[in-house]
């Protein structure tokens, strides 16, 4: 096959009008993004594209009236990157430019809800609200390359006095590692994962020292959440208790584990609730069959339901009484939906819906497949079908996400996914050893497992899928980007009886050129990184080579599909040219994408539609060549 030509198949494309609309209609900015209410449940923030320009909507609660605060256009390079509540009359809206950076804008509305734009700082983002301070917040702005964090009251007269180095109060033992602030907007907790150590420090109320309370390997997950000053506790996220993350309760005095706030038998609490108002915890989230379920201890547990197999309802966000509550309609298989839920009156009014314009198709259906791999561990996968039951031998589409270690697959709605189904194909999205959510030593188990027993967990849910009677086991393709690209293509070499194409972007071919990275020296902690998930080169040269796609192209007899970024710097440029050299070299046939612009994913939408568009073609072209040329 000839290289393809990024501009001509964008023309191609855009001359075929049905597919267009489809590619369109999936691959485009979201309508309605995450609308947040004022302290006392009287305004509405949210994001929502006017005339094809994000804007930031300023609403009453009564959606008697709205007003626009700021509008930048799609092929603006300054984007709305986040916005919220600073108090009762303040907000702020935090906006980005990759050449400028951050700038804070802060802005006050009065009685008449009439809009004022009080401050515009430069290099500055929102760190903390402070709710429980009205009309002050933490800001975090850089100087000389540097983050430092500062206490701003938006009632003073000069907003840069207050950003004099003295007035700093990130004054920790890391000044550039994380922070916790008690409910005041006082620094209590400083910590940094270095080195391969993860040390933390706290700092009492009564005291000017801070004491060092944790310093072990950063192999022992310990995540500071809040800090009890009462009670000599802090609470974190960690495995160390079961082996499964929990809301744990640490001594500082002791120093040891003294219990554990919240867990759940044989799965990972994936996140903690806090009140913003008080910065309780009042909560926590974790995943259920590929759903994301939130567990409340306070009233908001009767606003939320979740189950593996109905729309789920989660709160996003209220006011201080819990009056008012903005819920998202988050349902598996359709898009997102925000609500604003009136508890007095038992009322629900839509605030708006990310992509309304999918509501005129029909959605496939997602289902939890449960396998067994080739060591015996349990492995978790999507699939998704089409909404036809009626119809028989359905392409598949193997889908394994990037990573490949800390990160999940869910089935919650993706544009992804439910495009190529809209196309035709099952998809399936599997969960392999190193994904999040089951536990410490599932994850663990990833480590050094590419091309090896993560691509057995992954074959063990295509061949449980493919013994459905609805999937077509002769039609079986896999596409993958980063992990998931380097996954099609060892996948291509290892199992040309099971996948009939692959197709990769931004996919790892050359395991050892990761270490060649310029940015990376001996003593990094990206190096140390690589080396605990991936194996020393010094040590396993030949493994690491042994189980490089560029190095067994030789072994290729499926038609391959590889795309990249220009720009990616996750995965250099260097990894797609190594493996076009080495096919142009053999005389492999092979098809290609480049886009000059693009980085480790997609910035730009009519790339993903170019690409995705492209995608669909090749793999209708190797399941055709398939029927009359038979894998040898």
């Amino acid at each position: 096959m000839k290289l393809i030509n990024a501009i001509l198949i964008a023309l191609t494309f855009f001359s075929m009008t049905a597919t267009a609309n489809l590619e369109n209609d999936f691959f485009r900015n979201p309508d309605v993004v995450a609308p947040k209410l004022s302290p006392q449940g009287q305004h509405l923030l949210y994001k929502k594209l006017v005339d094809n320009n994000y804007t930031v909507i300023l609403a009453g609660t009564d959606f008697s009236w709205d007003t626009k605060v700021i509008s930048f256009g799609l092929q603006s390079k300054r984007v709305i990157s986040d916005f919220g509540w600073l108090g009762k009359t303040y907000f702020s809206v935090t906006t980005f430019d990759r050449h400028s950076g951050m700038q804070l804008l802060v802005y006050k509305v009065d009685e008449a809800n009439s809009l004022t734009q009080v401050a515009l700082l430069k290099h500055t983002y929102l760190f903390d609200p402070l709710l429980a301070v009205d009309d002050t917040f933490i800001a975090q702005r850089y100087k000389n390359g540097k983050a430092h964090l500062f206490t701003i009251n938006v009632t003073e007269d000069s907003f840069e006095a207050q950003f004099r180095s003295k007035k700093r109060i990130s004054k920790g033992p890391f000044p550039e590692g994380g922070w916790l602030l008690n409910s005041f907007g006082e620094p209590n907790v400083n910590f940094i994962s270095e080195g391969g150590v993860t040390e933390v420090h706290v700092k009492r109320a009564d005291s000017r020292k801070w004491q060092q309370v944790w310093r072990q390997s950063d192999q022992t997950k310990f995540i500071p959440v809040w800090f009890d000053d009462a009670k000599n506790e802090l609470l974190v996220l960690s495995e160390q208790q079961s082996g499964y993350q929990s809301l744990s309760r640490y001594d500082i005095q002791s120093q040891t584990f003294i219990g554990e706030v919240y867990r759940l038998p044989g799965r990972d609490i994936v996140g903690i609730i806090q009140n913003p108002y008080d910065s309780s915890i009042i909560g926590y989230t974790y995943m259920l069959g590929g759903v994301l379920v939130q567990n409340y201890d306070n009233k908001l547990s009767t606003y939320t339901s979740a189950s593996e197999d109905k729309e789920d309802s989660y709160v996003i966000h209220f006011d201080q009484d819990y009056q008012k509550i903005v819920t998202i309609n988050q349902s598996i298989d359709s898009p997102s939906a925000y609500y604003l839920f009136d508890t007095k009156t038992g009322h629900s009014q839509l605030i708006g819906e990310e992509r309304p314009w999918l509501n005129k198709y029909s959605l496939g259906k997602s289902s939890v497949i449960k396998s067994i791999s080739s060591d015996g561990v349990e492995v978790e996968s999507y699939l998704t079908m089409p909404n036809n039951p009626s119809v028989k031998d359905v392409p598949l589409l193997v889908m394994p996400h990037g990573g490949p270690l800390g990160v999940n697959d869910t089935r919650h709605f993706s544009v992804d996914v439910h495009y190529f189904v809209q196309k035709g194909y099952a998809v399936l999205t599997p969960n392999y050893r190193g994904s999040s959510g089951f536990g410490k030593k599932f994850l663990n188990s990833g480590k050094r497992q590419w091309g090896r027993l993560i691509e057995d967990d992954i074959e063990s849910a295509v061949t449980q899928a493919i013994a459905r009677q609805d999937i077509d086991g002769q039609k079986v393709c896999v596409f993958g980007i980063s992990y998931g690209g380097y996954s099609a293509l060892i996948s291509a070499i290892r199992r040309p009886d099971l996948y009939k194409c692959a197709i990769s972007y931004a996919g790892v071919t050359d395991i050892p050129l990761l270490f060649s990275d310029h940015n990376i020296s001996e003593k990094d902690d990206s190096r140390r990184v690589l080396i605990d998930i991936l194996g020393d080169p010094n040590e396993s040269w030949d493994t690491l080579v042994e189980y490089s796609p560029v190095y067994r192209m030789n072994e290729l007899s499926i038609p391959i599909f590889i795309a990249q970024g220009g720009r990616d710097r996750v995965v250099d440029s260097e990894h797609y040219f190594r493996l076009k050299y080495v096919l142009d070299k053999l005389g492999k046939p092979y098809e290609s994408m480049f886009f000059g612009n693009e980085v480790h994913g997609f910035n730009y939408i009519n790339t993903q539609q170019a690409l995705y568009n492209s995608i669909d073609q090749f793999m209708q072209q190797s399941f055709a060549q398939s029927e009359v040329t038979p894998t040898l």
